[in-house]
């Protein structure tokens, strides 16, 4: 199979697999994952066969999915993708998330984290928590909330950016994800009255 046969196999898979995701974690987020990362990728040194294929994987064994490990290497080997490319590819999933607090050991690993983050603020990153918030049943402020979850998580990613354009990008979107923030807040507790 040729690398393009491959990725257009891997759309497939991840669009099938995906399809009736309500969590933010659909197939729209996999391809703005994946636009990002070769975005981050323009001019760099990197295997971008590998970004995209992992930008493509990233979330099919996310635990918060409750899907069973071991399906990204069984779609790997199904298409009879080369060892050494399939390992950086795991690799490269396997330090996607934010909830492991790994470093990213590759150029292509801090892309695709990069890219994944970036998908988690600004405009689409507040839809995309308030979408997972409905899904799960969260609630919309208080303790275990998705306003809670702006200060646990997503006002810290644009720190944690690696890549020069990355951080170019969070600037921006950090910027609108604290007025959202702290507008919501303001409005919730009627501090806006």
């Amino acid at each position: 199979m040729t690398y393009k046969e491959i990725i257009t196999a891997t759309e497939r898979f991840v669009a099938e697999l995906h399809e009736n995701d309500h969590t933010g974690h659909d197939v729209a987020h996999l391809e703005r994952v994946r636009r990002l990362a070769e975005s981050l990728s323009e001019g760099l040194a990197v295997n971008r066969f590998v970004v995209t294929l992992s930008a493509l994987l990233h979330d099919v064994e996310d635990h918060k999915l409750g899907r069973a490990s071991g399906l990204v290497k069984a779609h790997l080997d199904s298409l009879d993708v080369p060892g050494e490319l399939s390992r950086h590819v795991l690799t490269v999933i396997g330090e996607t998330s934010y909830s492991k607090g790994i470093a990213p050991s590759s150029l292509e690993a801090a892309i695709v984290q990069d890219a994944d983050r970036l998908d988690a603020i600004g405009a689409i990153g507040i839809a995309r928590t308030f979408q997972y918030a409905g899904a799960s049943g969260t609630a919309l402020y208080g303790e275990s909330s998705a306003s809670a979850h702006f200060e646990e998580k997503l006002l810290k990613l644009a720190d944690g950016m690696h890549t020069p354009r990355a951080k170019q990008i969070a600037c921006e979107r950090h910027a609108f994800l604290v007025s959202f923030h702290e507008r919501f807040k303001a409005e919730w507790t009627g501090e806006d009255i």
